[in-house]
């Protein structure tokens, strides 16, 4: 990071910079100032007393007194850039660093009453979050145990059911993307994470990588199932992927699978500190090339490797470093999903992932799960 005094005014619960440098989820605007070293807080009387205890910052500054001392300077309506003002005044502070996604309306308040804002271009605003110390690795290990436990159970539904005339049946009812998703969010609810927008996508959902999935789940097609939740307690996200069919997959769909599941073991085998992201993903396209799986527009729509490789995980679900043609490099203490896929509208998606940690001569895989296509009891 450079010198100089950071500004960040927003919700922590929307701000992983935020977020990560005070350790205090709360829902409403704050305003957090980082200056010589020492980090600021201002909340409402409504949060000052948890933020005291909870909060990992050096001073928290009560929002009431500063209200009042604006009013009695005949401050008719009290803002937060009103407050901000006050107190980057009382530090002597006309010059400020700010995130890429600051908002404009405080960006172009402060300029109007002097001060210098420097936008930071660079993701995250904080590099220091793409390398994860032990105890964040822990904290997404755990996040990533309540995902595998939430995965085994979508697939054992599957395994589970009857199939009557070519849809899948699970308990006496009918098994569709709705009712698979409803129980895994409930069962990371029940463990204490947030699981938002999850996938069970199944047939011609499957060959559209973030289609949610909706209606009957078929037998003999593909069923791709991404779970990515959000621990409630510490705000890291697990990360998972997995493809299975309940019946007898096509020829063609079998070739699918093993050879994304070959992909993802190699690009695996090439994550390591001092990789380049362009050289792994690189190498996962073309060897789905030399396999017959090529990437293209037909109909009128993108079929085949149509994302990216990875992508960094932390206190968001799709950090810095994405594993795709960039020019960045990998370091130690990354967290990266190894996704690859192949999706095409006749025989439906195949996506694999797992969720691994940079090392200096490779890395750790976090995800212990199976990967099998054909689902099993």
């Amino acid at each position: 990071m450079k010198k100089g005094t950071y500004l960040i005014i927003d919700t922590s619960e929307d701000n992983a910079d935020l977020y990560y440098r005070t350790g205090f989820f709360v829902p409403d605007p704050v305003i957090y100032i980082e200056h010589n070293g020492k980090k600021i807080l201002v909340l409402s009387d409504l949060e000052i007393e948890r933020g005291r205890k909870e909060a990992t910052v050096d001073r928290v500054l009560s929002l009431t007194d500063i209200q009042k001392r604006l009013l009695a300077d005949n401050v008719k309506r009290v803002r937060l850039l009103d407050v901000a003002d006050m107190v980057l005044k009382d530090l002597k502070i006309k010059k400020v660093i700010v995130p890429g996604r600051f908002s404009i309306k405080y960006a172009d308040g402060l300029r109007e009453r002097g001060y210098t804002v420097i936008p930071r271009d660079e993701e995250p605003f904080f590099d220091e979050r793409l390398r994860k110390t032990p105890r964040e690795i822990g904290m997404i290990r755990d996040s990533m145990k309540e995902t595998v436990r939430a995965m085994d159970l979508a697939i054992k539904m599957i395994a589970s059911s009857e199939i009557r005339k070519k849809r899948l049946y699970f308990k006496g009812g009918l098994l569709t993307s709705e009712r698979v998703k409803g129980e895994i969010n409930a069962e990371l609810s029940r463990k204490g994470l947030t699981a938002s927008h999850t996938i069970v996508a199944c047939g011609v959902h499957s060959a559209m990588p973030h289609h949610s999935g909706e209606g009957p789940i078929y037998a003999d097609k593909p069923v791709v199932i991404d779970i990515f939740p959000r621990s409630q307690a510490n705000g890291y996200f697990g990360d998972m992927t997995r493809t299975v069919v309940r019946g007898e997959p096509s020829p063609e769909l079998v070739k699918m699978y093993e050879t994304v599941l070959r992909g993802q073991k190699l690009a695996i085998g090439m994550v390591k500190a001092g990789a380049r992201v362009r050289d792994i993903h690189s190498a996962v396209a073309d060897y789905f090339r030399s396999r017959g799986f090529e990437t293209a527009v037909k109909g009128g729509k993108a079929q085949g490797f149509i994302h990216s490789t990875g992508h960094g995980l932390g206190l968001e679900i799709h950090e810095p470093p994405r594993i795709s043609l960039g020019d960045e490099v990998l370091e130690a203490g990354n967290v990266v999903t190894v996704e690859p896929g192949l999706y095409y509208e006749k025989t439906g998606g195949v996506r694999i992932e797992d969720v691994v940690v940079v090392e200096k001569n490779g890395c750790v895989n976090l995800t212990r799960y199976p990967k099998k296509l054909i689902a099993k009891i």
